[in-house]
């Protein structure tokens, strides 16, 4: 199944790169202009991981709007890009946190790496359910608390951060354990096979 990644930048440079470091095979993209398109777009869908370019940070009742989005849905990973000589909102930066900040002229194949790493990053592993499990009473009772939503965005992505980590390692060892059995058995039947042609041997001579 391909992600879902979103490009926010009018810019055609970008599309053209994104278009040629995130193939279609793997990758479903979204193009949007600005903020209001952006958040307009997250109605409707949960990507995978968001580039957004520094152009586009404006007005703040926008950015104020699309954090609330991202605290809401919990984990998404954002990567900015920056102009050289354009100089940064820092009250922007530090309101939507992203993953990493690219400023121009960058590598794009940096770019692309940082995006695959982040999404596998906080991937849910297939082999186990995709709903996180119920969290105790302290945790089910995060929305209902009265936090600002850039700490409550913190909390929750601490907190599934922490349940993902727990199921990759828990993947991990069934896999583990799976392959020793395999290996076990196939043992088993080598041994049984060389068992079987030594008693032939024997009978023969």
């Amino acid at each position: 199944m391909a992600y879902n990644l979103v490009v926010a930048d009018s810019s055609l440079a970008i599309k053209k790169i994104c278009q040629t470091m995130f193939p279609e095979a793997a990758f479903s993209l979204h193009f949007v202009g600005n903020l209001e398109e952006l958040n307009q777009l997250l109605d409707n869908l949960t990507p995978e991981a968001i580039i957004l370019s520094s152009t586009v940070l404006d007005p703040l009742e926008s950015i104020l709007n699309l954090n609330n989005k991202l605290a809401a849905s919990g984990r998404i990973p954002i990567f900015v890009i920056g102009g050289c000589f354009e100089p940064l909102p820092q009250e922007y930066l530090q309101t939507i946190k992203p993953e990493k900040l690219f400023l121009k002229p960058f590598y794009s194949e940096s770019l692309a790496e940082a995006v695959r790493q982040a999404i596998e990053k906080h991937r849910v592993p297939d082999t186990l359910p995709e709903e996180l499990p119920a969290g105790p009473p302290a945790v089910s009772r995060l929305d209902s608390a009265n936090l600002p939503d850039s700490l409550l965005r913190e909390v929750r992505l601490l907190i599934q951060e922490e349940v993902l980590e727990t199921e990759r390692e828990l993947e991990k060892r069934l896999r583990s354990n799976l392959l020793g059995e395999i290996q076990h058995l196939v043992n088993q039947g080598q041994d049984r096979a060389q068992k079987d042609k030594t008693d032939k041997d024997q009978k023969k001579g």
